[in-house]
């Protein structure tokens, strides 16, 4: 029986369908196909660039974890700190510098820690913080500033395991000092000859604060340096509300040092360092509000007739 003409178009647009989905899946398959290959590709691109920062960071950057010796502050007071090892007369007795009752043979304290710095040799801010005053002490430590800074930051360098030498009358901390890290603490810098700061000031650990000198009582010493204290209040007496600055910063004793490093030294005590009273002329001029200390007068001894 012979098919009609609209049998025979119905056939022909059943075969035309099926043509076209056999081309549409493979379309889609081909596409699903080159998808595939661009995310693979995409992929292969992104874990490139992810190795190679890994790789840059590895060869860059010290990640080794942190030990008890390698905790510090963020910056040093002054880059590549020494302990000074000559005394005011040029004579070798390096424990003088160091903190506790360290001076005339254990009856003299010693509030902070001595590092050696030639005049004019720039001053850092160890943390971040706020300078909160700036003094001129005649008769002690000369022109100096005290920074406030976050003691959670400062506690994060304090070293667990840091022996003093008990021999020569070094102390870790003064007998009311509070290690409570709710409390604020206080950096001074002492004997300098330069600011770049004033009072309200905040600065970066890192940031250049002035420069070092021999004013107030190192007047004429053959042993430059940068007196540095830690404290958890501006004054007190002998030891009090101080910590041994060691504890926190890392200062390369006389044995760690280069023979150029000693040699340096040992020139330094071979003259006297006089001071330059220039920095009167900066504290005036920029209308800085600066606590004035002033000298102490001596007392005279009568001694008695015998």
């Amino acid at each position: 029986m012979d098919k009609t003409s609209e049998e025979r178009e119905k056939e022909s647009n059943k075969g035309d369908n099926s043509s076209t989905s056999k081309k549409v899946k493979k379309n889609n398959f081909l596409f699903f196909f080159i998808g595939l290959i661009v995310l693979f590709i995409a992929l292969g691109i992104l874990y490139f660039f992810k190795y190679q920062n890994i790789n840059h960071i590895s060869k860059n950057e010290d990640t080794s974890p942190i030990t008890e010796e390698s905790k510090t502050l963020k910056h040093p007071p002054v880059k590549n700190p020494q302990i000074a090892y000559y005394t005011f007369y040029g004579e070798e007795a390096p424990n003088r510098s160091k903190f506790g009752m360290t001076r005339n043979g254990g009856s003299r304290v010693h509030q902070g820690v001595d590092i050696f710095a030639l005049p004019g040799t720039e001053i850092y801010a160890v943390l971040d913080g706020k300078i909160i005053e700036i003094g001129v002490e005649e008769g002690g430590y000369g022109l100096y500033l005290y920074l406030e800074v976050d003691s959670k930051e400062l506690m994060k360098a304090k070293k667990i395991d840091y022996v003093p030498k008990e021999y020569a009358g070094e102390y870790l901390y003064g007998q009311n000092y509070d290690f409570d890290e709710t409390r604020i603490k206080y950096i001074r810098y002492c004997h300098l000859s330069e600011l770049n700061i004033k009072p309200g000031d905040m600065v970066k650990a890192g940031d250049i604060l002035g420069k070092t000198g021999v004013t107030g009582n190192a007047d004429g010493t053959k042993a430059p340096h940068l007196h540095f204290e830690i404290a958890f209040e501006l004054k007190g007496k002998g030891l009090e509300n101080r910590v041994n600055p060691e504890i926190y910063l890392k200062v390369r004793n006389y044995d760690e040092l280069t023979h150029e490093e000693k040699n340096i030294q040992k020139d330094a005590s071979t003259r006297e360092w006089h001071a330059d009273k220039g920095y009167m002329v900066y504290l005036i001029e920029n209308k800085i509000n600066y606590n004035s200390v002033p000298k102490l007068k001596t007392a005279t001894k009568v001694r008695k007739k015998k």
